[in-house]
């Protein structure tokens, strides 16, 4: 799972890894944790504008929840989406043909659970800036008319490395290999079959993890 991830990179290091606009880099603040339950706004590059660097809230309201009520409750629940069976979820299965996203981070954070102690790391990859596969939507307050664009990052089976760290559940962000960024962007590729090379866990040889 991912809950909490860093995204420290300021906005032109952004710009240059994506070669991308940014049109409101004046709105983000780096930090080294970003708690998703907070629902904060972080940078994305979506399917639908791959050129520019987004701003999106941290967890996914499906466009056709009708009410808030129910909205609040999903973007508490949407902040992963489970890869194996996002292409059958109502909450998903558009967005991951049409929407996808990605997400860049720097490093996330996972839990280990020994006896009753936790045990905070913090994971990254030999990749200074990579990137969460993610999905998004954008749905629209009945009362208020406020669009809400939210995304989920996707999750996958863990890899050794992970599978050690986070030993509860044993799952992880599926995280893309740099050449696979712009295939997860591809609008052509809408259908699992062309899709699920990508939803692999990533090589544990170009990870490290550090106890905080």
């Amino acid at each position: 799972m991912c809950f909490y991830l860093s995204i420290s990179a300021d906005a032109q290091t952004l710009k240059n890894r994506f070669k991308a606009e940014f049109p409101r880099e004046q709105e983000f603040i780096p930090a080294a944790e970003f708690n998703g339950f907070a629902h904060p706004e972080l940078p994305v590059l979506t399917q639908e504008d791959p050129g520019r660097i987004l701003l999106l809230r941290w967890g996914l309201v499906p466009a056709w929840v009708n009410d808030p009520d129910r909205a609040k409750l999903f973007r508490s629940r949407t902040l992963n989406a489970r890869s194996e069976t996002a292409f059958n979820l109502p909450s998903y299965r558009m967005p991951i043909r049409q929407q996808r996203c990605l997400v860049p981070a720097d490093a996330f954070y996972e839990w280990q659970h020994l006896g009753k102690t936790k045990i905070k790391y913090r994971i990254r990859c030999k990749e200074s800036i990579f990137c969460f596969a993610g999905v998004w939507d954008t749905w629209t307050d009945p009362i208020t008319h406020q669009s809400w664009r939210g995304f989920s990052i996707l999750t996958t089976a863990a890899n050794p490395l992970m599978a050690k760290i986070h030993n509860t559940r044993q799952r992880m962000p599926l995280i893309l290999p740099k050449k696979q960024e712009k295939i997860w962007l591809d609008a052509e590729r809408k259908s699992p079959r062309e899709l699920q090379d990508l939803l692999v866990p990533y090589t544990e040889n170009k990870m490290i993890a550090e106890r905080v």
